[in-house]
């Protein structure tokens, strides 16, 4: 088993150009491509009429968890105003 797992990693590596980012990242070649880090700020996103609170957030204060409407996707935001545990 080992044997074949081996030769499928060597079969690989004797293509030409780079191979996938998931090479590098799970078996550590180096000659295998991969992506440069971009920074950049993740948008806020706010509740719709739709969207329902679940309740705060824990780790956020004065903040609580949404469930997006048509879905199970949560996100956190600014409590309604007036919300109370």
């Amino acid at each position: 088993m080992a044997f074949l797992s081996l030769s499928f990693v060597a079969g690989c590596t004797s293509g030409s150009g780079p191979l996938p980012p998931v090479f590098g990242a799970v078996f550590g070649l180096e000659n295998a491509e991969s992506t440069r880090f971009r920074s950049g700020k993740i948008p806020e996103t706010t509740p719709g009429p739709e969207d329902t609170v679940l309740g705060l957030a824990a780790n956020s204060p004065g903040q609580c968890v949404y469930r997006r409407a048509g879905g199970s996707r949560r996100f956190i935001a600014g409590c309604p105003e007036g919300y109370d545990v």
